[in-house]
């Protein structure tokens, strides 16, 4: 009998919920919006209302979900997330009653390199580090064949290491972090910024002059209609994740870098500087040992990844 697990995926922008076979192929999915910060009480009412919708509850054999933030793992509390509004909730409490069991929280970037770790390597690559670029920036390391979570669960925080000393403020609360310059809505603020200054036809055509309606894939549709705006804006971020990235390929000599998330959809407009950077910026030989590349599940990538934790 094949054997069926429940993914969640709790972003910052909407929840995903798919039913994932042993493979990591999803067998049925749903999904509702998300808001930051966000009510706790009408995520986990949300979650349980989606979840009774699906017709094969009861062949499922457990339950992952994927969380933006610091997350307590064994005790599947979420103890601080910065975009969803969140300290110290409990979530597995309040989800155990009404989902199968066993029922794992965890890190949504530690879902995401999971599923990387699975569906683009089939467990072949031992050394994995997964980067989500989305609202938020987070990270996911697999070492040695194993999700490596640190004393306290917090490893792979890449959007949260310091990148400007005195930088922007982080909703974190920190100064300076990754995430504050390389975020979607950093980089829909900086394009906003440009085109208020008086740049971008484009950019203003594709927005029918509304400039808060800038998104990352608008920038990225603009950039490929010849915007030079936008294409800066693209060669800046990835000049930036590029020196990031360069410092984690010499910490940890991976063999693959997966990059997943919408921003991440941006393609060679992000990877080709990105590349350029960490081979000027890493040491020769793991830079030259390590793939990098945008995940072919990128959409699915968190969502079965959480589910695949429960297995």
């Amino acid at each position: 009998m094949t054997k069926l697990f429940l993914g969640v995926d709790l972003g910052g922008t909407g929840v995903k919920l798919a039913i994932v076979n042993e493979k990591g192929k999803i067998i049925e999915q749903n999904s509702f919006p998300n808001y930051c910060p966000s009510d706790p009480d009408e995520v986990v009412g949300g979650i349980i209302y989606h979840f009774n919708k699906m017709k094969n509850v009861k062949k499922l054999c457990g339950t992952g979900i994927g969380v933006a933030g610091d997350i307590d793992q064994p005790k599947g509390v979420v103890r601080f997330s910065p975009n969803l509004g969140w300290k110290n909730l409990p979530l597995k409490n309040l989800l155990n009653p009404s989902l199968p069991k066993p029922l794992m929280i965890d890190n949504d970037a530690n879902a995401a390199a999971w599923g990387a770790y699975w569906l683009e390597t089939n467990g072949k690559i031992k050394n994995v580090i997964c980067v989500t670029l989305g609202t938020g920036i987070g990270g996911g390391l697999i070492l040695n064949g194993q999700l490596y979570r640190g004393v306290e669960g917090s490893a792979g925080e890449i959007g949260h290491m310091p990148f400007e000393p005195y930088g922007l403020r982080c909703n974190c609360g920190s100064l300076g972090c990754v995430e504050r310059y390389l975020g979607a809505n950093y980089l829909s603020m900086q394009a906003k910024e440009a085109v208020e200054r008086g740049g971008s036809k484009i950019i203003l055509k594709l927005t029918e002059g509304n400039i808060d309606k800038i998104t990352p894939q608008i920038l990225t549709e603009a950039a490929n209609l010849g915007d030079e705006l936008s294409r800066e804006i693209w060669h800046q971020a990835g000049e930036r994740l590029g020196i990031v990235l360069a410092g984690v390929v010499n910490l940890l000599n991976p063999e693959m870098i997966v990059l997943a998330g919408g921003v991440s959809l941006a393609g060679q407009l992000l990877l080709k500087p990105l590349r350029e950077t960490i081979k000027k910026r890493a040491f020769r030989t793991p830079a030259k040992a390590c793939q990098i590349i945008v995940s072919r599940y990128n959409q699915n990538l968190g969502v079965v990844g959480a589910a695949l934790l429960s297995k």
